[in-house]
């Protein structure tokens, strides 16, 4: 079983103050999970809406990807980016309609590349854009499974940042004009489409 977490990533100045550590760089090296916060963590995350001017359409995020004897296959090597999820949901459209898909990561010059294989099987890789032969992650993993996890995952960060945390006034917080009805209704329709895969 594949599981897939969303997490969100803090700021320098609120990492320096939960470790204790001068020099927020050198507190990820030692210990990169303290870059992130996890969206089931109410306290963590009314922390980071607070540290900083707060707006979803700039929200720093990670996907961390374990397969089923917990091996990370979307790890700490892979750096976060803005707004990711909408690179997902373009990255399945594509390769749903094409059979491959090769489009931009995040805010730095990555690119995310998905293959189809036999047998129900996707490669999924994230490499250097300048740089191709610089891997930091791939694998071969069923594509059904997979694709219906990640989905699943960036619909539950929607509907805990939208519906569940609340945004003191005066913050400089950008929200879909819809309430990100359009973005459950593109994961709905890729839902669809994905299930369709073999099992």
């Amino acid at each position: 079983m594949i599981k897939a977490k969303v997490l969100l990533v803090k700021p320098g100045s609120l990492i320096e103050e939960e470790t204790g550590i001068d020099n927020w760089l050198i507190a990820v090296t030692q210990q990169p999970e303290v870059q992130y916060a996890d969206v089931n963590d109410r306290k963590q995350i009314e922390r980071l809406i607070m540290s900083r001017k707060f707006g979803l359409d700039a929200l720093q995020m990670a996907i961390h990807v374990f397969d089923d004897r917990g091996q990370a296959l979307i790890g700490y090597e892979v750096p976060s980016g803005m707004n990711i999820w909408h690179d997902y949901l373009k990255a399945i459209r594509k390769w749903m309609e094409q059979g491959k898909a090769s489009v931009s990561y995040g805010i730095d010059p990555f690119m995310l590349e998905m293959d189809q294989y036999p047998n129900g099987q996707l490669r999924f890789a994230i490499r250097l854009e300048l740089a191709p032969r610089h891997i930091l992650t791939q694998f071969i993993v069923h594509a059904r499974t997979f694709l219906l996890e990640i989905l699943r995952s960036i619909e539950f960060l929607w509907k805990k940042m939208l519906h569940e945390h609340h945004i003191p006034s005066g913050l400089d917080i950008s929200r879909p004009k819809d309430n990100g009805e359009g973005i459950f209704i593109e994961i709905e329709s890729l839902r669809k489409w994905v299930s369709q895969l073999p099992e």
